[in-house]
């Protein structure tokens, strides 16, 4: 037991067997006195005993405890600034930058890594893509002309290089023009493409986009390669299949909807 406790411990056996509040208050004063040059001690008892009852008792019975209460309140109050500082520190450290502008940068770009750097972290790809897909497809898009068109307006100029697979080349992309960064970082490019190839195909595939060259990264432009699998429910609508398949069925569906086109 420390001296502390060994202390509260004496200071409960007043509180408990003095039955007179005078005596009481008197007898703890006695006892509290005596480690009146022991600051750091009696500081330990108030900490112990916050929030008690026995912690009114002793600053009632000695009131030069008082003084030191306040002392603690001040260190408490400084540890915690001091400890939101250096949490604040830690997080700025944790937030490193992930892309780096060298001159002005879109809008777009700029909103991109603020919120991958204090919001969405590792969701900031899959978010963007599917915003960039969800617009495409809301847009209406269904062919190459205006998907192209559409595009030099709003990322670059834009051009298809092949088409099985099918590659797509944007030069000077607004959405990664300045930045530096240690991978390929136009998920909205990506996904508005995947998001227009879908309309061309009337949705029955799920279309894939990859960006394998990226100018962020050092490369002359960006290109983007394209997949796309069989959607599963394309194919229960066409076959007409109800609900009660045998396990024959089910396994054949399954591989189908793995198939690459």
């Amino acid at each position: 037991m420390t001296n502390a406790m060994k202390i509260i411990e004496m200071l409960r056996i007043i509180d408990n067997r003095a039955k007179f509040m005078g005596i009481k208050l008197t007898m703890m004063k006695n006892l509290l006195e005596k480690y009146n040059d022991n600051k750091e001690l009696l500081k330990e008892v108030l900490k112990l005993t916050e929030g008690t009852r026995l912690h009114e008792l002793i600053l009632e019975a000695y009131p030069p405890l008082e003084e030191l209460e306040k002392e603690l309140r001040e260190e408490e109050y400084e540890l915690k600034i001091a400890s939101e500082e250096e949490r604040e520190i830690v997080g700025k450290e944790e937030r490193i930058e992930f892309c780096t502008f060298d001159g002005p940068v879109s809008l777009i770009a700029y909103a991109k890594e603020y919120l991958r750097k204090y919001y969405l972290g590792n969701n900031t790809k899959r978010i963007f893509y599917d915003i960039g897909k969800d617009y495409a497809i809301r847009l209406g898009i269904n062919n190459y002309e205006n998907m192209i068109n559409f595009m030099k307006e709003e990322f670059g100029e834009t051009s298809i290089e092949k088409s099985e697979p099918l590659a797509i080349i944007v030069r000077n992309n607004k959405e990664c023009k300045n930045c530096r960064a240690p991978e390929p970082v136009c998920y909205l490019t990506a996904g508005f493409i995947a998001g227009c190839l879908e309309n061309m195909v009337n949705r029955k595939y799920i279309v894939d986009v990859v960006e394998k060259k990226c100018q962020a990264v050092g490369d002359p432009y960006c290109l983007f390669i394209t997949k796309k699998s069989i959607r599963l429910g394309w194919i229960l609508e066409k076959m007409s299949i109800k609900l009660s398949f045998d396990n024959n069925v089910i396994l054949m569906i399954i591989l189908l909807s793995k198939f690459q086109c």
